[in-house]
């Protein structure tokens, strides 16, 4: 009987661990990324950029997650998420990115929601 509780404390904390390494910020080793592999990811993210963020205003760039106020930094620019709670008050998270909404309560001080996004982003 100890050993199945053991076994399955152990599995709770062998999850928990995982969750807490996906939501860490970026690393120190994130910095080592060689100028061609950044200047090739640019020019990817640049071909394939999200459907949902916003074409009038450019996102905040980044290299860290603690670089953005709202949001996390994914390919190089602010406002990245996969938890409505990265997010800090910038809509909802939607595809991956902050500023989605289905309510005008989502958006709070950024705007109204407009075809499912707030329609002032902060950056």
């Amino acid at each position: 009987m100890k050993r199945a509780f053991f076994l399955a404390g152990l599995f709770v904390v062998f999850t928990v661990g995982l969750v807490v390494m996906q939501q860490q910020d970026a690393d120190a080793g994130s910095k080592a990324v060689s100028a061609q592999a950044v200047s090739a990811q640019a020019a990817d993210s640049a071909d394939r950029a999200p459907v949902t963020e916003p074409a009038a205003q450019p996102r905040k760039k980044c290299s860290f997650n603690s670089d953005c106020p709202y949001g996390k930094c994914k390919k190089n620019k602010c406002g990245g998420c996969s938890f409505n709670s990265d997010c800090k008050g910038w809509g909802k998270c939607k595809s991956g990115w902050c500023g989605g909404c289905s309510f005008q309560s989502d958006c709070k001080g950024f705007g109204k929601c407009k075809s499912g996004r707030c329609t002032k982003p902060p950056y």
